[in-house]
């Protein structure tokens, strides 16, 4: 009787908790103060979802908040309900149950997207279709990295079937953390889904035709999610056109998609009408980044800007300035298929189960490719911090690096120190013939040999522009890498040298290649053979650290200058004319164009000119408080009522600390603080030693020493040892300054900031 009371009570609770399952979160207005709660109602009536930001467990009635769906449709064999929470507090976690007449669900949980520009993760992918192992492994990774949101690109099953949906929600739930918190999903629509309705009743999207925009954060990035599988021109790019003309102050722009431009799969269709409709817009309005799907392969490009001009290959060049990064293609768990059609501005292709993980801030996107077979040994990521690699993960690394990183000049790898820059525009790629003429405009680069017009032996001379290489850092690798223009297999000698100066100048007929002094370290180079178009390690220069290493110590040296390096001929290649290599030149194809790669280290205090971009002192009158300035060869912080020297930017004379003094006391009687650690990791903490105006709101700022802003956060009304917490934005070693200000723009503190 006993056992029969137990079983009794057990099926009872089961039964309780049966009443709804295949849990979703989506996203249709502002991530920030608003969320979509969806479900399947498998029985029962009345459902309510109670919420609030405390967590009461499944107490539902202890929850301050209840709402009734907005939404309910019957479809793919599921009673899809959707309650739209919105009024919500940015950056805040929110506990839920959905409650019934047949009873209460577990408690879940979500976060709020920031309001502010504060960093942010996506996991971006698609193509999970009918392999349920990779779909499984995947979806176990959302659950252990935490992004803000998930962008899928569509084809989630293969006939699109109800039972096929169902299986899919139920393998869903896996992307469900251990501690019930929950990830939104913003879904695309794929050919393998056979209608809009597929992705409009089952996410419950913005909008009805599965083309809409959401943007996070106080406008740092908007991302478009578009559809390929109804007509692209027409309505969708008109709205399209319209949606970014609309939002020109975005911070960054990034859009998913199923079907892609040009596939890295030869037996998949290229997607002339995307191209056509979206290539140059995406281009002009400053679209960074795009997730196609659909291949079943992996791919990333190098930036790219549509072109119908000579060189281009199936209508794309590589534009490292302002150019779109392409990736994707898809494997989350459909079918893979071999990466057998690469492009000349493909950075890396491959062929495994994946998806892309995104970091977005106000500097710079970040996106790594993730391998998911492997999922079951992967730590996960804390809740406090979604930014940090967890044990195990499976990041690919090829050649190119595992980071690639789309920023407003040069690429730069964070993760392993690299600086990577090519050559941009013809003039600075240049042949000089033996009587001393340039010749600026050829399409390929002749070492050094060249017969044409029995030219003979020439120089060659590279310039990099905007090297973004800290002073003093330690350079740990250092090569130029190049394309092949012709098949060479004759024994060569090369010999390679850096100018010797600080910003190497533009060539011209009065400033040429040869007449330029240079570093003492020179390098010899054997090349062995090469075949057109290839680019790898036998195009790749012997290791030039050394020489780039003294440009780096050079006590004028400022990160974003330009350095030149000047190829010559030695021995056998003076005396045989087919002892030559020939490379591709910017004009031969902008993404066939020298580049040049830089591995680098700094020391604990950030090895950079902390001059860089801080105007020069003329009077007091120009510079509001907290200002920072230059003043006969040192850096100077406003602090205290007079100025503070924070270090030499040259070796000019002593500072007259006495005619830096200002007539303003800073503080002006307002509250002080206290900022520890300093230096710092990973953040940093602010601590209020006097008690503030109740009645007035804080920011605390974070700059760069180019006085751009990289961080801001508002603080709330802080009462004396209250201590306030800010997740560092800050990504590479060096020299910062945070200011806290009150709401009427007022500087109330100012601390310099080192970031080890």
């Amino acid at each position: 009787m006993k056992r029969a009371f137990t079983l009794f009570v057990i099926l009872l609770g089961l039964q309780i908790q049966a009443s709804n399952d295949k849990y979703r979160l989506t996203l249709r207005g502002n991530p920030a103060t608003s969320i979509v709660v969806g479900w399947d109602q498998t029985s029962g009536s009345s459902p309510k979802v109670y919420y609030g930001t405390t967590d009461y467990g499944t107490n539902y009635d202890d929850y301050p908040n209840v709402k009734s769906p907005d939404r309910t449709v019957s479809y793919k064999g599921m009673e899809n309900t959707f309650a739209r929470l919105t009024g919500l507090r940015p950056d805040t976690a929110y506990y839920f149950v959905i409650r019934d007449s047949r009873g209460t669900s577990e408690r879940f949980w979500f976060k709020t997207a920031p309001a502010d520009n504060s960093r942010l993760s996506f996991i971006a992918g698609g193509d999970s279709r009918n392999n349920r192992t990779p779909r499984r492994n995947a979806n176990t990774l959302v659950s252990k990295l935490k992004p803000h949101a998930v962008l899928f690109g569509g084809d989630m099953t293969d006939r699109d079937s109800s039972s096929q949906w169902q299986t899919w929600f139920n393998d869903w739930q896996l992307t469900i953390a251990s501690d019930g918190r929950m990830f939104p999903i913003i879904a695309a629509r794929g050919n393998h889904e056979d209608s809009n309705r597929s992705i409009y009743n089952l996410f419950d999207t913005p909008s009805s035709n599965i083309y809409y925009a959401i943007t996070f954060g106080n406008n740092l990035i908007r991302t478009y999610t578009l559809n390929t599988e109804t007509s692209i021109s027409g309505n969708q790019t008109t709205w399209l056109k319209n949606d970014l003309n609309a939002n020109s102050d975005v911070v960054w722009k990034m859009a998913q998609y199923h079907k892609p431009m040009r596939p890295h799969v030869r037996s998949k269709d290229e997607g002339n009408s995307q191209y056509n409709n979206w290539a140059r817009l995406f281009y002009d309005k400053g679209v960074r980044l795009v997730v196609e799907c659909d291949a079943h392969t992996v791919k990333t490009t190098w930036p790219l800007r549509p072109s119908s001009s000579s060189g281009n290959d199936e209508g794309f060049k590589r534009d490292d300035e302002d150019g779109t990064v392409y990736v994707g293609e898809g494997c989350w768990g459909a079918p893979l298929r071999t990466n057998n059609d690469r492009k000349d501005w493909t950075r890396n292709s491959s062929k495994f189960n994946q998806f892309k993980w995104i970091f977005v801030d106000e500097n710079k996107i970040e996106t790594r490719t993730i391998k998911v077979d492997n999922a079951s040994q992967v730590g996960q990521v804390s809740n406090n911090n979604v930014f940090r690699i967890p044990s195990n993960l499976d990041i690919w690394n090829p050649s190119n690096g595992s980071v690639v990183t789309i920023n407003k000049g040069t690429i730069i790898n964070p993760d392993s120190g690299r600086i990577e820059v090519a050559i941009n525009n013809g003039r600075d790629d240049v042949e000089e013939g033996q009587n001393g003429d340039l010749y600026r405009d050829s399409s390929d680069l002749e070492l050094v040999y060249d017969s044409h017009n029995d030219a003979g032996n020439q120089i060659v001379g590279l310039r990099f522009n905007s090297i973004a290489l800290p002073k003093n850092a330690t350079i740990t690798n250092a090569y130029i890498q190049f394309t092949a223009d012709e098949d060479n297999s004759a024994d060569a000698a090369l010999e390679i040298s850096l100018h010797n100066s600080s910003n190497s100048s533009a060539f011209s007929s009065s400033n040429n290649v040869s007449g330029r002094s240079v570093f003492s370290s020179k390098v010899n180079w054997n090349p062995s053979s090469w075949s057109s178009n290839q680019s790898g390690s036998a195009q790749r220069s012997p290791n030039l650290k050394n020489m780039v290493q003294r440009l780096v110590n050079k006590s004028n040296w400022r990160s974003g200058n330009s350095a030149s390096f000047i190829i010559r001929g030695i021995g056998i290649s003076l005396t045989n004319t087919s002892a030559k290599r020939v490379a591709d030149s910017y004009e031969g194809g902008a993404n066939k164009a020298a580049r040049l790669v830089v591995d680098y280290e700094t020391d604990d205090t950030g090895s950079v000119d902390i001059c860089a971009g801080i105007p020069a002192w003329d009077s007091e009158e120009n510079y509001a408080i907290g200002s920072r300035v230059v003043h006969e060869g040192s850096l100077f912080e406003r602090v205290d009522g007079g100025w503070t020297n924070l270090g030499s930017c040259s070796s000019r004379s002593s500072i007259d600390s006495q005619k830096m003094l200002v007539q303003k006391p800073f503080l002006d009687g307002e509250a002080d603080f206290k900022v520890f650690p300093n230096p710092f990791k990973n953040q940093i903490n602010i601590f209020a030693t006097s008690t503030l105006t109740s009645n007035k709101k804080y920011t605390a700022v974070i700059y760069n020493l180019n006085g751009s802003i990289i961080y801001r956060k508002k603080l709330s009304n802080t009462s004396q040892d209250t201590t306030i917490t800010l997740n560092s934005k800050v990504s590479q070693k060096g020299i910062y300054l945070l200011t806290i200000n009150d709401q009427d723009g007022t500087t109330l503190f100012t601390k310099r900031l080192v970031k080890r």
